[in-house]
């Protein structure tokens, strides 16, 4: 299942509709203590982030999308929308960046990358258009950013160019449910345990508590207020698995609950949160929504004279610089979990960050989301040229094969290392604060590395409802 760090998740395209308006050695160190449990991302980086065979020297292979000189890939993101104007335009000019710096250095298994940008609006009909535009005329999906990108007919029943009902590789941003479960459909932090037991009683997930490790460790006897977005109700299969390994930890819940409709409610509609709060005197409170009722609910829990709250912890779309600029110095001490290099401050050691942020024109180009497209696109670059190692044949099969062989992807150390072909989650993460109006990293603290301890998941068997 996807973490409640979410970068690539539902929460984090929430998010940015509103905001808009792995381990070398996987210890089980405790946070503070980083020996044996993280992971550093300079050491895994290469100088190979833009690698790419010789101009004129095309891997065997054809399918659709693919030329003896080009290769075609379908980007589909909503950005033209009446609810937020733009809304995965950052995606977009990141894909594109990572094709103009791919085809700068040689091109791609020996072919310029051609990016195909289909724009489903957050329109169901708009998003299949873009599904079945791709796959008559692209070699794979990478990088996909859509909300309403739910039916999977269209994907699982692409045809190769050999007439071939193999499906189309969908290397996605992010994905809800069902999607998230299609075996076509590649993630950063998969659902793996819990679609082989969706239909059984109880579930089982993966759930992420590297947070909690970490809140844990800094602060004593915490107890609290965990609540999550009741806009997407697959959403619940994100949050509350997580919410109950956060309390195995010793977090103990005073109350439990989902936020009202995310852009409909008033600040006034947090009400009932925070007289759970202040009933309890809760010292955590874990904001499970957009960062949009993030800051809502810390500004009504200021305005109501709320003060136990040592925690208030949110997920990585709350990493972003628009948090600050539209939640104040309100916000300031404020928590976000991730699961890639906090690139604001770190890009620099990182030479596929610092390209990125190179051809994109600076950090201001950037958010969460266009960063795990960027890593969709680095992880489509490194299948397809393990696909095409030691002369291999290139099309969507051998593509497929590579994907699912991708065990410890590291997007050139941008990330931990993850099981993306078997939809796993990572142990990796890193926690940030905002402090002063700037996000800062606090764990694990060496720049460019991540805590991959295996205490960071937790198998967790209940049953939530849909």
């Amino acid at each position: 299942m996807i973490a409640k760090r979410g970068r690539l998740a539902a929460v984090a395209a929430l998010a940015a509709v509103l905001l808009a308006a792995g381990c070398s050695s996987a210890g089980s160190s405790s946070p503070g203590s980083t020996s044996g449990g993280t992971a550093s991302a300079s050491a895994a980086a290469t100088a190979a982030s833009t690698a790419a065979a010789p101009a004129g020297s095309a891997a065997p292979g054809t399918d659709i999308g693919l030329t003896a000189t080009t290769i075609k890939i379908g980007m589909i993101a909503d950005v033209d929308t009446s609810l937020a104007p733009g809304l995965f335009q950052k995606s977009v000019n990141a894909v594109k960046a990572w094709a103009d710096i791919v085809n700068a250095n040689g091109g791609l298994a020996g072919r310029k990358v051609v990016v195909d940008f289909c724009d489903s609006k957050l329109d169901p009909n708009a998003t299949t258009n873009c599904v079945i535009n791709a796959c008559q005329n692209d070699f794979a999906l990478v990088g996909t950013s859509a909300n309403a990108l739910e039916d999977l007919a269209d994907i699982d029943g692409c045809k190769n160019a050999a007439g071939k009902a193999i499906g189309i590789p969908d290397l996605a941003a992010f994905a809800f449910l069902p999607l998230a479960c299609d075996p076509d459909t590649y993630l950063i932090g998969g659902y793996g345990p819990y679609c082989a037991t969706a239909k059984q009683n109880p579930q089982t997930y993966l759930a992420n508590t590297g947070d909690a490790r970490y809140y844990t460790s800094q602060f004593k006897s915490l107890h609290g207020v965990f609540v999550y977005d009741s806009d997407v109700p697959t959403l619940k299969v994100d949050f509350l698995p997580n919410f109950q390994g956060d309390q195995d930890l010793g977090i103990k819940a005073d109350a439990q609950g989902s936020y009202p409709e995310s852009g409909s409610a008033p600040q006034s509609a947090l009400t009932p949160v925070i007289s759970a709060i202040k009933a309890s005197g809760s010292s955590y409170v874990y904001a499970g929504s957009t960062p949009q009722n993030t800051i809502l609910l810390e500004r009504e829990a200021k305005l109501q004279g709320v003060s136990s709250v040592k925690v208030w912890a949110c997920n990585s779309g709350c990493y972003d610089s628009s948090f600050y600029a539209q939640g104040g110095s309100v916000v300031n001490g404020t928590y976000a979990q991730l699961d890639d290099l906090p690139f604001y401050t770190e890009y620099q050691d990182n030479p596929a960050l610092a390209a990125l942020v190179k051809q994109i024109g600076g950090t201001a180009n950037l958010n969460n989301n266009a960063v795990l497209s960027y890593v969709m696109c680095l992880l489509f670059q490194d299948a397809v040229q393990k696909a095409t190692a030691n002369g291999g044949t290139l099309d969507r099969q051998t593509l497929f094969t590579a994907l699912n062989g991708e065990s410890s992807f590291t997007a050139e150390g941008i990330i931990g290392p993850t099981n993306v072909g078997g939809h796993q989650l990572s142990n990796c993460d890193v926690i940030t604060q905002l402090v002063n109006g700037q996000w800062q990293r606090v764990y694990p603290t060496k720049p460019g590395t991540f805590d991959c301890s295996s205490g960071n998941t937790k198998t967790i068997k209940m049953n939530v409802t849909l």
